[in-house]
């Protein structure tokens, strides 16, 4: 792979140079794709593009050969294109050679441009909620609090090729790009218009044509490359495709990013070493690319990769925006903090922000020319990109080894209005596109039903358990070890005197144990996989309800084993009642009981949705439910002020109703009883409990039945996962 370096120059050479350079065919070794570029003799027939309200979209500077040093002319705009002109157009957007890029990726009249984003007047703030103000007064006596304003009333539009969005760090980078991606948190406020061919647009409609990749790579690390991308693909690509039509799209996208070879490799986690930094981000990419997308946001997509694999992956995105297939096409915004100069040099157009403003909007190349109009050419030998952040955001004093004093704000703020003022003013038409928007928003076809996604996620969600098979095998022996200890301690305890106080501890002990290990599973778990949940479900990958009932139906399926296999070891060593209906009534109450503990900890960590926050929560709820859990507080002597905190815990149903079971209908004799001896008869000091009634009389748990206790633990599963469901739902951010 060869590519001259380039150094911006102060003469109208440079722009040759830039062309020679972005006119040559990039071809990429070790990898299963090439990319192509125009030659010099197509791009000189490409139409000059003018201000957004003709045809073209934005606005190329001529610079005349009799010009006078540092004087730039501007090109004025041609004539609206006719309908010859676009048929003309067409005729050579889709003539092309087999090895010719489409031509005219800038120009929305072209076919080979299919969206068109424009927006106008723009501002977003910061929303100050009452509660926020409140607070703040309450703390402090000076002013009440304002609004934060992230970007300034700004104005351009977006319509093929590969796009940058530059800027010093706090610029409003990722600001604009989540605006326009309908992305943006919930306490911000967005003013002005937005377009996307010619109509305002909503997250709903955008999603149906979008992508987006975010700045980290959030995976489920436990699939490999070609699982996830199936996945993605039986949620994300219409009903009608077929299995194999579905397998094509994917060995496509994995051609197209390179990754053909790391198909059958683990993604990996922080536990397991998978694929690289790099191919995890192609992953993503690839993800957004399934559905065709005409349009992809990328949030800082070099982060975290260095130099060598950060230009790989830009090779990559400028070959997927010039693209030669139309049913491929698609426009590419990135935003991207100081770019070395071959990856600026791969760009089409940028966008450089400051401080919530743009500063600069349009051609890439002719960015230096318009900084050198303003009085501050390119050095040689310098960074392009580099010169431009430095130009509109100076090094402060002593940063820099130059004798020059820094600049005041006045003397930046006039910098900042040369480079504004050398531009002409672009003016912003909102219908842009339309004509494009009937073929793209027509038929497009509807993405899997509900039931079908759920099924595809239950098998996701079994296969990514099966990976974590060292788990659920410590999650067994751990059980089968805590039955063994729990029966070996309360080894046969009969039906003596001696049995009446051991019989109700061991019961509530086996509801303690399984009321707890899944509560902690689940919380140590949720939050992390919520964060995956929420992305997914921002790329329209599935509804929210489907993934919640795939995830109960799984969760269940795997954890139902455990409480089964307690229940079997602990029953026969403890003695129980050796009744087969009493056996499985116990079985019943043990797997409930789990349950509710794993629907209250979905809840709790729903609700507080961090791990920090659910695993301090959690332990104070489950000490509460322990200790109104019947057993250390008999129900009939609770505290009438008390009582309500006692209806609320599930322990005690459970052990209630196991008790209940246990103890109806238990034979005890009369044996362990002290006695004392009167000539020729024997009194017994205490009073000899013979059947179990008597204990559930005193203790009071005749106060709700078997039956009972089943349904309250239901109901308490339901509300449960009910809130689980609300939380994960609405609880976005």
């Amino acid at each position: 792979m060869e590519l001259d370096d380039v150094s911006t120059k102060s003469s109208s050479a440079d722009v040759d140079d830039d062309l020679n350079v972005a006119d040559q065919v990039y071809k990429r070794s070790n990898s299963d794709h090439q990319l192509h570029t125009a030659n010099k003799e197509h791009r000189e027939h490409l139409p000059r593009q003018t201000s957004m309200s003709g045809a073209p979209i934005s606005v190329i500077y001529e610079v005349p050969t009799d010009a006078k040093d540092g004087e730039i002319t501007f090109a004025p705009p041609p004539a609206a294109a006719s309908a010859n002109y676009a048929n003309h157009q067409h005729r050579r957007s889709t003539g092309t050679g087999p090895h010719e890029r489409q031509l005219s990726i800038l120009d929305p009249m072209s076919d080979r441009v299919s969206t068109i984003l424009v927006w106008q007047n723009l501002v977003v703030s910061t929303r100050i909620s009452k509660r926020q103000q409140f607070i703040h007064k309450l703390r402090s006596k000076g002013p009440p609090l304002t609004s934060k304003r992230l970007l300034h009333n700004v104005s351009g539009a977006i319509a093929g090729g590969l796009w940058a969005v530059m800027g010093p760090s706090g610029s409003g980078k990722s600001t604009l790009l989540n605006t326009l991606a309908c992305r943006l948190d919930v306490n911000t406020v967005v003013e002005g218009e937005m377009r996307l061919n010619g109509a305002p647009y909503d997250n709903a409609e955008l999603k149906r044509v979008s992508g987006y990749v975010m700045q980290d790579d959030l995976l489920n690390g436990y699939l490999t490359v070609e699982e996830t991308l199936m996945y993605t693909a039986e949620l994300r690509l219409p009903r009608t495709f077929t299995d194999k039509e579905r397998r094509d799209r994917v060995d496509d996208v994995l051609h197209d990013l390179g990754l053909t070879h790391a198909r059958h490799d683990i993604i990996g986690s922080q536990q397991r070493q998978g694929i690289s930094g790099s191919e995890r981000k192609r992953l993503c990419v690839c993800m957004q690319l399934l559905n065709r997308p005409q349009l992809l946001f990328l949030d800082e997509p070099t982060t975290g990769l260095d130099s060598v694999t950060a230009l790989d992956l830009l090779y990559t995105l400028n070959a997927l925006a010039h693209g030669k297939s139309q049913d491929k096409a698609v426009t590419i915004v990135c935003s991207i903090h100081q770019p070395q100069a071959k990856i600026f040099n791969l760009f089409d157009s940028i966008v450089l922000l400051k401080a919530g403003h743009i500063i600069y909007q349009g051609s890439r190349k002719m960015s230096t020319e318009i900084f050198r109009a303003a009085g501050h050419p390119c050095p040689l030998f310098t960074n392009p990109a580099d010169h431009l952040l430095d130009v509109i955001t100076p090094p402060k004093s002593g940063a820099n080894n130059s004798d020059e004093p820094p600049l005041t704000l006045e003397q930046q703020a006039a910098v900042d209005e040369a480079i504004v003022k050398a531009q002409p003013p672009i003016d912003i038409d909102l219908n842009l596109g339309v004509n494009k928007r009937v073929g793209q928003m027509t038929n497009i076809p509807p993405n899997p039903t509900w039931h079908k996604q759920i099924r595809i996620l239950v098998r996701r969600n079994l296969r990514e358990q099966s990976r974590k098979i060292n788990i659920i095998i410590t999650s067994i022996l751990q059980t089968v070890v805590m039955a063994v200890l729990i029966g070996t301690v309360f080894l046969k305890i009969g039906t003596s005197q001696a049995s009446v106080v051991r019989r109700e501890p061991v019961i509530f002990f086996c509801v303690i144990n399984q009321g707890v290990f899944g509560a902690l599973t689940v919380i140590n778990s949720f939050p992390v996989e919520r964060t995956l949940t929420l992305r997914e479900r921002a790329s329209g990958t599935y509804f929210a309800s489907a993934y919640f009932v795939a995830k109960i139906i799984s969760d269940t399926l795997v954890q139902l084993p455990i409480p089964v296999i307690f229940t079997c070891i602990v029953y026969f060593l403890i003695g129980l009642q050796p009744i087969a209906g009493k056996f499985f009534i116990f079985m019943l109450f043990v797997v409930l009981c789990s349950v509710t503990s794993t629907s209250l900890a979905l809840m709790i960590s729903a609700i507080c949705r961090t791990t920090a926050l659910s695993v301090t929560v959690l332990p104070m709820v489950l000490e509460v439910t322990r200790l109104f859990g019947g057993f250390f507080i008999a129900p009939s002597r609770v505290p009438g002020y008390l009582s309500w905190i006692d209806a609320l815990s599930y322990i005690k149903y459970s052990f209630v109703g196991a008790a209940l079971n246990e103890l109806n209908g238990l034979k005890l004799n009369c044996d362990g009883l002290k006695t004392t001896r009167y000539n020729d008869t024997y009194s017994i000091n205490a009073t000899c409990i013979q059947v179990g009634d008597q204990t559930i009389q005193d203790r009071g748990y005749d106060y709700i039945s078997i039956g009972g206790c089943i349904g309250v633990l239901i109901a308490f599963i339901i509300f449960c996962r009910g809130c689980a469901f609300l939380g994960v739902r609405f609880l976005k951010h």
